[in-house]
């Protein structure tokens, strides 16, 4: 195919572009017991599809089994909360930063997340009364959501027909 034959539109109200950008938190909030939702909400964490075989996967099953009171069930899957969802992600984010495959500046921003990651956690279970997040709550990034949306809304996002 050639350059020519692509089509790209702006992602805004007016033109036909149909994108929109859903938080971590947002996902795992629209969790329905779907294969499809649960999927996205998995994805836009682990960047894998939970039909993978992967190692987070299984961490995750393993946290599950040794931490049953952290494990909210939705239907035939279930998300990660308080110590099981900060070892998921922590364990996650230092196999991403120790990976060099991946771009310094990606790796950066990974070291970033996990010592947000970190922070959250402590302060969440530093409370008179300790709070579990869970693991979109935990992965959630203010940056990432300002700035995509930013992006969005600035028509720097585009969808392209005919790859």
């Amino acid at each position: 195919m050639k350059n020519k034959d692509i089509v790209a539109r702006k992602a805004d109200a007016n033109g036909n572009g149909n994108l929109r950008f859903v938080s971590t938190k947002a996902l795992e909030e629209e969790l329905d017991g779907s294969e499809r939702k649960f999927e996205d909400y998995f994805f836009a964490i682990y960047h894998c599809s939970y039909n993978e075989d992967s190692g987070i996967k299984e961490r995750r099953i393993q946290l599950s089994l040794a931490y049953p009171n952290n494990v909210i069930k939705v239907g035939d899957y279930f998300v990660l909360d308080g110590e099981a969802a900060f070892m998921a992600l922590s364990a996650y984010y230092q196999a991403l930063i120790n990976a060099d495959t991946l771009s310094e500046e990606f790796r950066n921003y990974i070291e970033e997340q996990h010592n947000s990651l970190i922070e959250k956690h402590t302060k969440s279970q530093s409370l008179p009364v300790p709070i579990n997040l869970t693991e979109g709550q935990l992965s959630y990034d203010s940056r990432l959501d300002f700035f995509t949306c930013l992006a969005l809304n600035n028509g720097q996002v585009i969808a392209v027909d005919n790859i």
